[in-house]
């Protein structure tokens, strides 16, 4: 029975982040990351908002930074690496959702065995533990272009602890237990 509470638990969720939303935050002790439209909206704490267009354009405080060519293509995959880590995360609110609908379909059909229960239960922990492991890798590819941004674009220097070393180590770690 706590089977089937959980499910139901994580169908909600599923559903509620598996609607086609515009808006992913990724927040940290340093700061925050918004992505809204094609738009990402760098928050450091205590320094002016920076945003980043698909197409690497990129301003601080609304004012436009000029970029070389070499700056712009590391804008631009800083913009993938972000929207890679949202599709990870929304890709494990459907596999919750997925879950879910599986087991309400299987309580509805008198299909529920325990058996039944624990095969959802693995498959979901397996579906949910890949994408957790590609999200890691996401951000330490994230990490790896916030660096080079910082050495090669002053002006985001502000923005280059937004992921930490610590924070994506410990994703790591975590999903290697």
């Amino acid at each position: 029975m706590k089977y089937q509470r959980a499910i139901l638990l994580l169908a909600l969720c599923g559903v509620v982040t598996a609607c086609d939303m515009p808006d992913f935050n990724f927040s940290s002790k340093h700061g925050k990351i918004s992505l809204t439209g094609n738009m990402l909206t760098l928050h450091a704490d205590g320094g002016p908002d920076a945003a980043l267009a698909s197409s690497g354009d990129f301003s601080v405080n609304g004012k436009p930074v000029s970029i070389t060519a070499p700056q712009r293509g590391l804008l631009m995959l800083y913009y993938q690496d972000v929207l890679d880590i949202r599709a990870q995360s929304v890709g494990m609110g459907k596999a919750g959702a997925a879950a879910g609908l599986k087991a309400i379909k299987n309580k509805m059909d008198g299909s529920s065995s325990p058996e039944a229960k624990k095969q959802i239960d693995a498959d979901v922990t397996a579906q949910i533990h890949q994408l957790a492991v590609k999200m890691c890798q996401d951000q330490v590819n994230l990490k790896t272009v916030q660096d080079q941004l910082v050495a090669q674009l002053p002006d985001f220097k502000p923005y280059g602890n937004l992921f930490s070393y610590s924070s994506v180590d410990e994703c790591v770690k975590s999903d290697e237990d």
